[in-house]
């Protein structure tokens, strides 16, 4: 079977489907253009095979990553989508690196073709995705629900409204910059006056406190039931140093995008827990190692990323962690399952929440099934590249 499949063509389309609710982290507000702009967009990628095809999907995160979907679209259309044509879709690995090394560093571009990649030898193969991964070790997956960056009132009515909504178990709340610290450890308390044990609260400061601030804000909260604080500042130097004065697990994110960066967070002693992103490290093997990193040293990982507004992402995301033993705390990737938001282009729904926790994707490949309709009417542009070159489809 594998002898027998060869790339015939990969479809690139980026779609004009945004948010309802831009969201704000301490570093700033992430930026989407207007109806029919691309900035903010999310680019979907189609690989052909044998009569099949696997599809991925990334919205790239600004500001978060240097990436964006004009650089996606450009990227695969002139570069990767070439290098595919006629090519083994079941040497994913091979691909991957070759692929990196014809144009390094654009994880979220790798990443689309990444999940595409699996979704067609998993539909070649029969099986779920996580089965390519190692197989499933668990059934359902507890969730976390991330609140946006705003005034207390806002923040602690979302956080009792999403709980009360969805019961996810987990929830984490924005915080910083630094003149924010004390408004961050009022809304704190005040989720936790309001939904006590029945939730585990995190803290994301996304790089925005100081190592002062950071250790006064963990102590002052880790009484009051503070899970774990994730990425309070930028240096693995600064987070070790804070890690080793607070009683409160510490997650690495910003610091970790690669395989390498995941070995110096682990040689720095610089956290407790690291948390992937596909677009970030590029891959979902790729993610898959950091968390074997991670438990070789006695640590955890954690399957992160919102997916806001994007189903495949969600459902890629969720094979990950079901493949991954020493997962900790909720995964992030609530805000793109169907209860919370309907992906017009998906037709069939996999995945969902279910009293705070998702299940496990049981179809083969990624187990969703794309709407060709929906597709065309979302499209800001369709665009093939195969052995006659790359022309568009509108």
């Amino acid at each position: 079977m594998s002898a027998a499949l060869h790339i015939d063509a990969v479809e690139i389309v980026p779609l004009d489907i945004m948010p309802k609710r831009t969201p704000r982290i301490a570093t700033g507000v992430y930026t989407y253009s207007e109806k029919g702009g691309w900035a903010g967009r999310p680019v979907l990628v189609g690989v052909r095979a044998g009569g099949l095809v696997g599809w991925g999907e990334v919205r790239p995160v600004n500001p978060f990553v240097g990436e964006t979907a004009a650089s996606i679209f450009s990227n695969l259309r002139d570069f990767y989508a070439p290098l595919l044509l006629g090519r083994n879709p079941m040497e994913i690995d091979g691909l991957w690196h070759e692929l990196n090394r014809k144009l390094p560093n654009n994880p979220a571009a790798l990443a689309t073709l990444d999940m595409a990649l699996h979704d067609l030898v998993g539909k070649a193969l029969g099986v779920p995705v996580h089965t390519l991964l190692g197989g499933a070790c668990k059934t359902d997956i507890p969730l976390e629900w991330s609140v946006n960056l705003d005034d207390e009132k806002t923040m602690v009515a979302e956080a009792v409204e999403i709980f009360e909504k969805y019961r996810a178990p987990y929830i984490s709340i924005k915080v910083g910059p630094l003149d924010r610290a004390d408004v961050d450890c009022r809304v704190a308390r005040a989720i936790q006056k309001e939904l006590g044990p029945k939730v585990f609260l995190g803290a994301d400061a996304n790089t925005s406190y100081d190592t002062v601030t950071a250790i006064r804000f963990a102590n002052q909260l880790a009484d009051d039931g503070l899970a774990y604080f994730e990425q309070p500042v930028p240096s693995l130097g600064e987070m070790r140093w804070i890690r080793e004065r607070i009683n409160v697990p510490v997650m690495a994110d910003e610091s970790v995008y690669t395989i390498t960066d995941a070995l110096h967070t682990v040689a720095q002693g610089a956290a407790d827990v690291i948390a992937m992103k596909f677009y970030k490290c590029g891959s979902l093997r790729r993610m898959r190692d950091i968390a074997v990193i991670a438990e070789a040293a006695g640590m955890r990982a954690n399957c992160a990323g919102v997916a806001r507004c994007n189903y495949i992402e969600a459902i890629a995301a969720a094979h990950v962690c079901a493949s991954i033993p020493n997962h900790a705390f909720g995964a992030e990737f609530m805000m793109g399952l169907p209860s919370v938001w309907e992906d017009p282009i998906i037709s069939n729904r996999p995945i969902d929440v279910k009293n705070g926790f998702c299940n496990v994707p049981s179809g083969p490949g990624l187990g969703f099934e794309i709407d060709a309709k929906a597709v065309k009417k979302y499209a800001l542009e369709r665009l093939v590249v195969d052995k006659k070159g790359a022309r568009s489809l509108s």
